[in-house]
């Protein structure tokens, strides 16, 4: 208790630097803990299902296009029949519903679910009940299950909601059940509905739309489930090859699926924190041996009288852990502020963002890391602090020590601290180069001035084609009408929506080419639009002609191809009245009339894959996208655009309006938001290593003035100590930049698998970092070399 009142004291006692120390260790740590806050709550918190460990998603892959992709509904059949690895296997696909009655139209987000869905994650309603097996047949389908977040909005959290009927799409659906609060706590879904697989589905198999999961049996490994799986798949190649062949099974935990690539982000991020947080203790450390100088007389003094080294120590490390804990507290305010920042700015798809909050692991570890850094950056001070040798010390009349042993320790912080700072710095300017390519991409299209509004029919009030395609028409006019626009165009899928959707090719012949074999034809993304999609999206049309309000119903069949696909199926030839087959039948037979520029359908940083379009009129959707283009930014285009659906359709709920410009930068936001944080993180250690290279200059020169004052006195010109004491910080910046060029090398290779056409020790991103810190770091020792060079030698032997 004694130690612990003195070392409040001693922080009283020198407010400048505990007030210098405290902020310096509160940024490190509170840094820390907020990334510890999101990494807890995204990678390390248990997901909210029973034995989580056992859930897997099971996806199909088709290499080199697709690694990762939706599931057919008849394959996911086959495998409910063949695969016994898993206790429960389900299947779903993100739907939606509009709701309407009194009020306004709403759209309401909707998981179509298999029979085993709620079974195989092991999760009990709320209220009600879940669905039953029957329930997932056509004609049997029309029950609903609430979320949690929805049945509150909705119906207040009445439990008289059990057997209330929706209006949804036209048909009347009952109330089963209400999900808990945690289960799906991140998710936006507003109620689950049986998927009701018909029989035209389970015979689809070259139509890709679910996400497939199970859980796994007690003593099955996810190697086994992977191997059945994949021999079941081989044995669908062979049955159904025009489908199946080339297409295989991938199984991953339920936590690699709903992380993917964050997991790598945040993990670099925690590692970048950790590294900020140990410039931070080089800092307080070398202040610390700074201070130590200064009370070699007040701790020999403390020996004489009796004190043994271990009590010295003691109130040496006593006074860092007073100093960390004040830090540590200061620290999760910070992290508390810098939580909501990083909040802020986070793509709206990160998981579980709504559970991110400074919880009492975060405080556990803001414990734990108090401890840490007390003693991690007051353990070396304090033991040589203790060191003494008593003559000498009160010999020296309380002027203080520059022990050879004191002054290695100090260079080697600091020297760490440089090391630490570019490999920081390395990262972050790897990450930057990546993220420039990815913002350089052209996405084949122009997103200026053009805004997208989504919305799903109702297969109650547009059972058919005809019906889907007068309501598109219309609208179309309609939206054309609105001042300032130029052009409107409707897809059934606009690219960068996230959506995964595939129609293979089948049977492609080409005039007289020779067919190829079963399950050998290529496949193509396909979009249905409307005539006027090509201009208003930006779509450069390179040859041929786009479709026009002939190419309808009834018409000759067309076709519109991208440049890739006419470069890959027509070398050297003309694509341009060539015949192709994308659906199954003879009377499916197209004419390709045109072709146009590749469009990035999944990302930017992803590779095209070949893409081929049909007329909507022949082939219309009840999902579809409408683009409309205007002359500048239109203020309330949104609303205009809204009031024209409902001119048409009063009940016809808007999914989603957003600008071309917003759809494109959300599909790189997660790199844009793993960029900023590492690049402000780089930041704050370029700013530490500076302010630590500073300290220990201007100590080494105030220690060294009475050589200073020799040397002048004996004829030294000041270039000559300008030159003596950036020499010294130059030759430990450079040991510091040699350390960290090694530790960057090792850095890019973790960062390697979020990089884009940037390679992970790109030499141009190290030689700028390495010139800037070195540069950085030089101007920190400028200001004491140019105290050194003032010293009078009058004075500095006087003091003598």
């Amino acid at each position: 208790m004694n130690d612990f009142k003195f070392a409040l004291r001693q922080l009283w006692k020198y407010p400048g630097f505990s007030g210098v120390a405290i902020l310096t260790l509160a940024l490190g740590i509170g840094a820390c803990t907020a990334i510890f806050s999101v990494v807890n709550a995204v990678l390390l918190r248990p997901l909210e299902y029973p034995d989580a460990q056992r859930l897997v998603v099971i996806r199909e892959t088709n290499p080199p296009q697709y690694s990762s992709f939706a599931v057919s509904p008849a394959n996911f059949r086959d495998w409910e029949k063949q695969a016994n690895a898993f206790e429960k296997i389900y299947a779903f696909s993100y739907g939606s519903f509009n709701l309407t009655g009194d009020s306004d139209p709403l759209h309401l987000s909707a998981l179509r679910v298999s029979a085993q869905y709620f079974d195989a994650l092991g999760v009990k309603p709320l209220l009600g009940r879940t669905f039953r097996l029957e329930e997932n047949a056509p004609g049997h389908e029309k029950v609903i299950v609430l979320s949690h977040r929805f049945w509150q909005s909705h119906f207040d959290g009445r439990p008289t909601a059990l057997n209330e009927a929706l209006t949804l799409n036209g048909d009347s659906y009952t109330v089963v059940g209400v999900m808990p609060e945690s289960f799906n706590r991140g998710a936006r879904t507003d109620i689950y509905a049986p998927v009701a697989f018909t029989d035209k589905d389970c015979e689809a198999r070259g139509v890709h739309f679910l996400i497939a999961g199970g859980r796994l049996k007690p003593n099955v490994s996810l190697d086994q489930a992977q191997g059945q799986l994949g021999l079941i798949a081989e044995r669908l190649g062979a049955q159904y090859p025009d489908t199946n062949k080339g297409w295989g099974v991938k199984v991953m935990t339920l936590r690699e699926f709903s992380t993917g690539n964050l997991s790598t982000i945040l993990y670099c991020l925690l590692g970048a924190v950790g590294a900020l947080l140990l410039i931070a203790c080089a800092n307080v450390a070398n202040l610390l041996l700074a201070r130590a100088t200064t009370r070699h007389r007040e701790i020999s003094i403390r020996a004489a009288l009796g004190a043994t080294r271990w009590q010295v120590t003691r109130q040496l490390l006593t006074e860092s852990l007073v100093l960390a804990a004040c830090g540590g507290l200061l620290g999760f305010l910070v992290a508390h502020y810098g939580l909501a920042a990083l909040l802020s700015l986070a793509p709206p798809d990160l998981q579980r963002v709504r559970d991110i909050g400074l919880d009492g692991r975060a405080l556990v570890f803001t414990s734990v890391l108090i401890l840490l850094t007390g003693m991690g950056f007051g353990l070396v001070p304090a033991l040589q602090s203790s060191r003494l040798e008593l003559v000498g010390a009160l010999k020296e009349g309380g002027r203080g020590l520059s022990g050879g042993a004191r002054q290695l320790f100090r260079h080697t912080l600091i020297v760490t601290e440089i090391a630490l700072a570019l490999i920081l710095l390395a990262g972050a300017g790897l990450l930057v180069r990546s993220l420039l390519r990815v913002q350089s991409v052209n996405p084949g299209f122009e997103p200026r001035n053009a805004v997208m509004i989504r919305f799903s029919l109702p297969a109650a009030k547009y059972p058919d084609g005809k019906k889907q395609f007068a309501f598109t028409e219309e609208l179309l006019k309609r939206f054309a009408a609105l001042p300032g626009v130029n052009s409107v165009g409707a897809t059934h899928i606009l690219p960068l929506s996230g959506t995964d959707y595939i129609r293979g090719f089948m049977n492609f012949t080409v005039d007289r080419r020779t067919p190829v074999g079963p399950g050998d034809a290529p496949s193509t993304n396909y979009f249905a639009v409307t005539p006027d999609y090509f201009k208003a999206m930006g779509i450069p049309l390179l040859r041929g002609r786009a479709f026009t309000n002939q190419d309808r119903e009834g018409a000759a069949p067309v076709a519109i191809v991208s440049k890739s696909m006419a470069d890959e199926y027509f070398p050297n030839e003309d694509p341009v009245g060539k015949r192709i087959n994308i659906t199954k039948g003879a009377d499916l037979w197209r004419e390709i009339v045109g072709i146009v520029g590749d469009v990035k359908l999944f990302a930017l940083d992803k590779d095209n894959f070949v893409q081929s379009y049909g007329p909507f009129a022949q082939q219309p959707f009840d999902t579809m996208t409408f683009v409309v283009r205007t002359d500048r930014t239109q203020a309330g285009l949104g609303n205009a655009l809204r009031r024209e659906v409902y001119a048409v359709d009063r009940g016809q709920p808007v999914i989603r309006i957003e600008s071309l410009d917003a759809l494109v930068e959300s599909s790189y936001a997660l790199q844009r938001f793993a960029t900023t944080l590492f690049a402000v993180f780089s930041g704050l250690a370029l700013l530490l290593a500076a302010v630590g290279i500073y300290g220990v200059m201007s100590y080494s020169v105030s220690q060294r003035t009475g050589e200073f004052g020799i040397r002048i006195a004996l004829g030294a010109q000041r270039r000559d100590l300008l030159r003596l004491v950036l020499g010294q910080g130059a030759r430990l910046t450079a040991l510091g930049i040699v350390a960290g060029l090694v530790g960057a090398l090792a850095a890019g290779r973790v960062l390697q698998s979020i990089l884009f056409q940037t390679g992970p020790s790109d030499p141009l991103t190290f030689a700028i970092i390495a010139v800037l810190l070195g540069v950085v770091a030089l101007l920190a020792c400028l200001l004491p070399a140019l105290r050194a060079t003032a010293v009078d030698p009058v004075v500095a032997l006087r003091s003598e």
